[in-house]
């Protein structure tokens, strides 16, 4: 995970991202299907950790930033948290029953990552690649998440709905899922989840007050008594690994 090192800035907000970023809503469970007792991967920030662990996963978490994983292993000492990137995955060879990536799929360099998730996965299990975001269908939305990244940024990592994989792949895809619910936050709560965004991430101070105030005077004219409904999206894809050979 590298890209000009914005994938790697998200420790310097790990407690904001932790308390403001959304988490999936509950309804997502129809998507995971029944995770009971099984031994499931999240590589990432672990911002699902907790709903996996509600329903009833043995869960385990890779992620690189220092003080990222320290917030995960302090909210949920259930998890097991370790070390590394979905590059080099430190677990050993098909001892996952799911593997599951939440808005993070963008960061990864591959084909490396695709092929280390079909290295830790057993025969026939089921790698989840989704994005639990705003939505992309209402126009008020997508002008506000304009204001996210500068104009033209070089740095901006495209971000997409669906993941691919290439003719030989160890994945089939299985389906590809959408599930539209609604996040209701106060105005300064939603602020506080667009301060987690690399693209505010790497602004300076006065920059990032200036996007904030604009996302305030857009709030205000939709909010009801301070509190916003945000139309939100899980969208995303479900691959299954090939059985070896």
């Amino acid at each position: 995970m590298t890209y000009d090192g914005r994938g790697l800035r998200f420790g310097s907000v790990a407690e904001q991202y932790d308390l403001f970023r959304p988490s999936p809503p509950p309804e997502v469970s129809t998507i995971l299907g029944d995770l009971g007792g099984l031994k499931v991967l999240e590589v990432g920030t672990g911002k699902w950790t907790r709903l996996l662990l509600e329903l009833g996963a043995d869960v385990t978490v890779v992620e690189p930033d220092d003080d990222m994983r320290a917030v995960l292993v302090r909210r949920s000492p259930q998890m097991h948290a370790l070390k590394g990137a979905a590059e080099a995955l430190p677990v050993d060879d098909a001892t996952f029953d799911a593997v599951l990536v939440s808005s993070a799929w963008h960061w990864f360099e591959q084909p490396a990552a695709t092929n280390e998730m079909a290295r830790v996965l057993r025969d026939n299990s089921q790698l989840f690649i989704l994005w639990n975001g705003f939505s992309g269908e209402v126009p008020w939305v997508v002008s506000l998440l304009a204001l996210r990244e500068r104009p033209n940024d070089p740095g901006k990592r495209p971000r997409g709905w669906a993941a691919e994989f290439g003719v030989g792949s160890e994945f089939v895809v299985e389906s590809d899922v959408e599930l539209d619910w609604t996040w209701t936050r106060t105005i300064d709560e939603v602020i506080s989840g667009f301060g987690t965004y690399s693209g505010v991430i790497i602004r300076g101070d006065e920059e990032r007050e200036e996007m904030e105030s604009e996302v305030r005077r857009r709030l205000e004219a939709r909010a009801v008594n301070g509190i916003v409904e945000v139309p939100m999206t899980v969208r995303g894809t479900i691959a299954r690994r090939r059985a070896r050979a």
